[in-house]
This record gives C-alpha cells, sequence and structure tokens, in this order.
C-alpha cells in the first residue's frame, strides 16, 4: 500500500472539478484507491462520495493506492494530488 498525504491548497477546498479529475483517474486502475479525511475513508473512485466529506481549504487528507498497480497508478495520482 502507498500513501500520498496532501494537504489542500485550492481556495475552494476540495470543490466538484478536483473530485471529478481524482475519481477519474482513480478508475483508470486496477488498485483500490481510498482518500481519508478526519477518520473517513471513501472509495476515490466516487466523486459523490469524495464531495461528501467537505474538505475545506487548508485540510490534511491522505490518498491510498493498494493493489496489483499501485506504484504506476500513485505516481499517476500524485501528479494530480499536486493539483489540490
Amino acid at each position: 500500500m502507498l500513501e500520498l498525504p496532501c494537504d489542500i491548497t485550492d481556495p475552494l477546498g476540495l470543490h466538484v472539478q478536483l473530485a471529478v479529475l481524482l475519481a477519474s483517474e482513480a478508475q483508470r486502475w486496477r488498485s483500490h484507491v481510498t482518500l481519508e479525511h478526519a477518520g473517513r475513508v471513501v472509495d476515490a473512485s466516487q466523486p459523490t462520495a469524495l464531495m461528501m466529506l467537505g474538505v475545506r481549504t487548508g485540510e490534511h487528507v491522505v490518498v491510498r493506492v493498494e493493489g496489483p498497480d499501485e506504484n504506476t497508478a500513485a505516481a499517476a495520482l500524485g501528479r494530480i494530488v499536486q493539483t489540490f
């Protein structure tokens, strides 16, 4: 399992556009991708679940990738997480 810690810097927090971008990338891989915020963990391939976390600017999240292609998936997801 690989972890990608991230602090949300976007002024709008984890908004719809970022949630859809992350979910779209998560769906491309065989590995299971989750996002954790404030003790709650959701499937990162579900944009609605990501939005329901209500992540605001300055808050910390962790993206976790586990599965057969986790190294490649984590690299691709890491590029997206950097835009947060």
